[in-house]
């Protein structure tokens, strides 16, 4: 019995499955919670009886949710170890927005809430769940890799610095547009 050794050990190779799959969930976990912007077409709901400063947070968590979540796109396409935890939290993140939603724990309203509303909610609630799931994925298979070349960063830090002064404004307008409307003003 002869045993042949091999001086070429090839790392396995990152499931593309995990990268492709976490990338388009991320996406549309963002899109869907951008489509409930209050004020918009599908979030008609009143809270003005909410106090500004708590809906005014509120209403930057959820924009900074979605934004960031556009943000970790490219890092995880990278096979970046830290965005696909950050992106496992964000996964969580929605989770606990809409089932605090549904199960009217958190921002309730005395307006019922539209077919249209829930029928995202539901979806974007079913979305995070693999979102967490395939994220925990890539983290694994990068710490058990730890050792091979995990992507580059061609990023460079005034493409950085503009993309996180253009998001920090659009969020602002959204955070702004978002409150007001959620209040009735």
């Amino acid at each position: 019995m002869t045993t042949i050794i091999s001086s070429h050990y090839q790392p396995a190779q990152f499931p593309k499955a995990t990268q492709y799959g976490v990338t388009a969930l991320l996406a549309l976990s963002s899109v869907l919670l951008t489509s409930l912007v209050p004020g918009g077409p599908i979030e008609t709901r009143s809270f003005a009886h909410i106090n500004p400063l708590i809906l005014g947070g509120f209403n930057t968590f959820l924009t900074t949710l979605s934004l960031v979540s556009l943000l970790l796109l490219y890092s995880v396409w990278q096979r970046q170890h830290w965005a696909y935890a950050a992106s496992a939290i964000a996964g969580l993140s929605y989770f606990l927005v809409y089932v605090l939603d549904l199960g009217c724990l958190f921002p309730v309203s005395p307006d019922a809430m539209p077919t249209a509303l829930f029928v995202i909610e539901v979806l974007g609630t079913i979305v995070s769940l693999p979102l967490m799931l395939v994220s925990v994925q890539g983290v694994r298979f990068l710490r058990e890799q730890s050792g091979a070349p995990v992507g580059s960063n061609s990023f460079n830090q005034t493409k950085q610095v503009a993309t996180a002064i253009a998001i920090t404004l659009l969020g602002i307008g959204i955070i702004t547009f978002a409150t007001r409307s959620a209040m009735g003003l």
